[in-house]
């Protein structure tokens, strides 16, 4: 299904674009996606952009022992996929799957560098969407050196609830159904470590299960303890 140009202005980013930007980008198709799929393979050539509409996605490298790294999260309106010209087209360095059920943006690799080419406010908006992926993959490292699961629960926590948090008489809750084995693959720890670290944050009061939704009572006691 090719997406209608009104539907674009859902998408924050590309809200001060031109009706002729639009218009390059109404040829994208818009996917449903169920949670689980793959929308990129990694290691395959990557030959399209992909903005997520709903939902959520994560980008994850498989270790030799099979065991699944997170690297990225993307929510509404994050990119991922070939990011032309900074990409080199070659092999998607990592593979894009479903956190939940999801709606994304496909736009082919062509259309996508023609709009950067001709628009140079795209450029600007890709750069900060660049920018903030940096600064998302710094937090993951440093959420990874912590020493104890505990802690990069937390901090897993935290990252979840700032992108996909949204309040309630309880507190945040986190839009998303997250698995223990999802956790632990953010956390970088085992599903029983994770399992145990939930079990102890919410003894503390620092998390609560509402609605089979994790909900955050106060981000600053979960920063601060």
């Amino acid at each position: 299904m090719t997406i209608d140009i009104e539907s674009l202005r859902g998408v924050s980013w590309l809200a001060e674009l031109d009706e002729p930007a639009r218009f390059e980008l109404s040829g994208a198709v818009e996917e449903n996606v169920a949670r689980g799929a793959v929308i990129v393979r990694a290691n395959e050539p990557s030959r399209a952009v992909f903005i997520v509409r709903e939902g959520g996605v994560k980008e994850v490298q498989t270790t030799p022992e099979g065991k699944e790294v997170i690297l990225a999260l993307h929510g509404p309106g994050d990119l991922f996929g070939d990011l032309a010209p900074w990409h080199d087209g070659g092999a998607a360095p990592a593979a894009a799957i479903a956190l939940i059920q999801s709606k994304v943006l496909s736009v082919p690799r062509e259309s996508w560098e023609r709009v950067l080419d001709a628009h140079p406010e795209m450029q600007r908006a890709l750069r900060g969407q660049l920018a903030r992926r940096i600064t998302d993959a710094w937090r993951l490292v440093r959420m990874l050196s912590r020493y104890t699961t505990e802690a990069r629960l937390k901090s897993a926590l935290l990252l979840l609830a700032e992108r996909w948090g949204q309040p309630r008489e309880e507190g945040i809750e986190i839009a998303l159904d997250l698995t223990h084995r999802t956790l632990a693959d953010l956390a970088g720890a085992s599903r029983e470590k994770v399992t145990r670290a939930l079990g102890i944050l919410q003894q503390k009061g620092l998390v609560q299960v509402v609605r089979r939704r994790l909900v955050v009572p106060s981000l600053d006691r979960l920063v601060a303890e």
